[in-house]
């Protein structure tokens, strides 16, 4: 079985949206559109900043920076702390107080007027070969994911 990371927007105007990491990926939350997490569109989304914040996402933990955001990143209602890991960083945690900015199961991660709940889930393999892949070959991320396990 796969261990998926699945970021679930409770709420906000984006409610529903799903975003499912599988394997160790960087990515962007925000309103920008280079952003992988984008949360644009709505007037309630003025709240999140163009480059709100970095998660670093290593299953089954993702470690959260705040990128300086106006209105802060939260887990759990606690403040994350501001910041960007760098590029040569492992994603150890050396720092006693790193924990408060790590995303576990069941958590919730609030940008703005947005929250999400992250679980972690085990998919079993398709059991029919007609089913069509939900990943594709070399894919770590998707965007609107479809996988209901």
């Amino acid at each position: 079985m796969a261990t998926i990371l699945r970021l679930t927007v409770i709420t906000g105007p984006h409610r529903g949206q799903k975003f499912c990491f599988r394997g160790p990926v960087g990515c962007t939350a925000g309103r920008s559109p280079d952003c992988f997490v984008q949360l644009s569109g709505d007037q309630r989304d003025e709240t999140i900043s163009r480059h709100h914040c970095h998660l670093d996402v290593h299953a089954p933990l993702i470690w959260v920076r705040d990128l300086n955001s106006k209105n802060g990143t939260f887990i759990n209602g606690a403040a994350v702390r501001a910041g960007v890991r760098g590029v040569a960083e492992t994603v150890h945690c050396p720092d006693p107080a790193c924990p408060e900015d790590i995303l576990r199961n069941g958590d919730i991660l609030t940008m703005g007027g947005t929250s999400f709940q992250v679980d972690v889930v085990d998919c079993p393999p398709a059991s029919n070969a007609a089913d069509p892949p939900i990943w594709n070959p070399g894919e770590v991320a998707k965007k609107h994911c479809p996988i209901r396990c």
